[in-house]
């Protein structure tokens, strides 16, 4: 039953969030199950028609061509409006993310945009960050041993390498993931800016006052949370 009611919100906020489609040029896509579901209302919309679409990931690439959705790259232009999804989101705005391993280019894409919305289901809310996921953070293939050891140190806590299908799992970037089974975060701005200050470290899966709107489905209800 919980799992058909998440399925069931994330159809409703997707739906939901489409209005903001309207006029929009260049929209950036997150990744995750539910910017796939997005994709599909989207597509089914007539929004869609004369929109380009940059996708964050080679996931949600395939998802856009397959729905027939014009895709272009980076190179194309900024987006005026960023939609995506998050691992975790807390009081204030601060999302976790990493889970379908493209963090990079979903933070490039955040910062890039004219307008970052998040879109989730009710399940995402927590009080902090790591409540009940780990912590992702891309790195660099050289020095993984080393780069590992070192954020363990950081956070007293256990990097697990992320594999898939028995071999190690490499992000669009050619990347490796590591994910920290850590205690919730106390400070994630301040735990962001500390990890990206080691060699070897692309990025961290925390996103801080990147948001300007998420919104929420509760059952088939949807809130607005604002940075603003």
């Amino acid at each position: 039953m919980m799992l058909l009611q998440v399925e069931m919100e994330k159809r409703v906020v997707s739906k939901y969030v489409l209005d903001l489609v309207d006029g929009v040029d260049i929209l950036g896509l997150g990744s995750g199950t539910t910017i796939a579901t997005f994709v599909e209302e989207l597509a089914s919309s007539n929004l869609a028609k004369d929109l380009r679409v940059i996708p964050s990931s080679s996931q949600i690439e395939s998802v856009a061509r397959k729905n027939g959705l014009n895709v272009v790259g980076s190179n194309y232009g900024k987006p005026d409006l960023t939609i995506d999804g998050a691992d975790e989101i807390d009081s204030e705005l601060n999302l976790l993310k990493g889970g379908g391993g493209a963090l990079v280019r979903e933070k490039v894409l955040a910062i890039n945009s004219n307008y970052y919305v998040v879109i989730a289901d009710h399940r995402k809310l927590v009080n902090r960050l790591c409540t009940r996921k780990p912590l992702s953070i891309e790195i660099l293939p050289y020095g993984l041993e080393w780069t590992k050891e070192l954020l363990e140190s950081a956070l007293d806590s256990k990097a697990i390498i992320r594999m898939r299908e028995g071999s190690i799992f490499l992000s669009d970037n050619g990347n490796y993931i590591l994910d920290l089974k850590c205690e919730p975060l106390e400070d994630p701005s301040a735990v962001e800016k500390q990890l990206k200050l080691y060699p070897g470290v692309v990025d961290v899966g925390i996103f801080t006052e990147l948001a300007d709107d998420v919104f929420i489905a509760f059952g088939n209800e949807v809130r607005k949370l604002s940075s603003h």
